[in-house]
């Protein structure tokens, strides 16, 4: 008899954590459930708002340079949304960076070769400058990267023409300015380019 109770006992408690259990995964999966809602919920609004964007983008480009404006815009936004893990310029920050230490090296202590092949490598870096500082700005999807990145070069070429002019013993190299901004603006689109044709 007291086998009996005991037993019956055990059997209770076991059906007892069986439902606990079964109630315990039921309110894990509509809490995972809910979230999951929450999660399409968000992603719907997020894709609905950024129709709209692009709607009012268009609608607002009643001439040229707006339309001009507003394609850029939604380039940029493509820009924002490409998911960093195929998308090029994987190593563009640290080669941005050691461009501009080339750049700000030359603007110090410039070659001794006073020729033309010199004055085109050193102005070379402006155009690799415009390249990867386009297509790092595009990765972090920054607004207005090409428009920046050539600010940037202007700004550097003003400081390499002012540290040549105000320092004696250097002299100053024309041809390397005068081909500077060109190149930047040239390395600015080539990045854009790379960035929107790839895959």
């Amino acid at each position: 008899m007291v086998n009996r109770q005991l037993r019956r006992a055990e059997e209770k408690k076991e059906k007892k954590a069986e439902k606990e259990k079964e109630r315990a995964k039921a309110e894990k999966a509509a809490r995972r459930r809910e979230r999951r809602e929450a999660r399409k919920a968000r992603a719907a609004r997020r894709a609905a708002g950024g129709n709209a964007k692009g709607g009012d983008a268009k609608g607002s480009a009643g001439n040229g340079g707006e339309a001009k404006g507003g394609d850029a815009g939604a380039k940029e936004g493509g820009a924002r949304r490409r998911p960093l893990a195929g998308a090029p310029g994987r190593f563009s920050g640290v080669l941005m960076s050691a461009t501009l230490f080339f750049i700000a090296l030359q603007a110090v202590a410039p070659p001794s070769d006073d020729g033309l092949v010199a004055d085109l490598v050193s102005a070379s870096f402006y155009l690799l400058y415009g390249y990867f500082g386009t297509l790092w700005m595009l990765r972090r999807g920054a607004p207005r990267a090409r428009f920046v990145v050539v600010l940037g070069g202007a700004l550097m070429v003003v400081m390499t023409l002012g540290v040549q002019i105000f320092s004696p013993d250097l002299p100053v190299a024309v041809r390397m300015v005068a081909l500077a901004l060109p190149l930047t603006l040239s390395g600015a689109y080539l990045g854009q380019l790379v960035w929107e044709k790839a895959p």
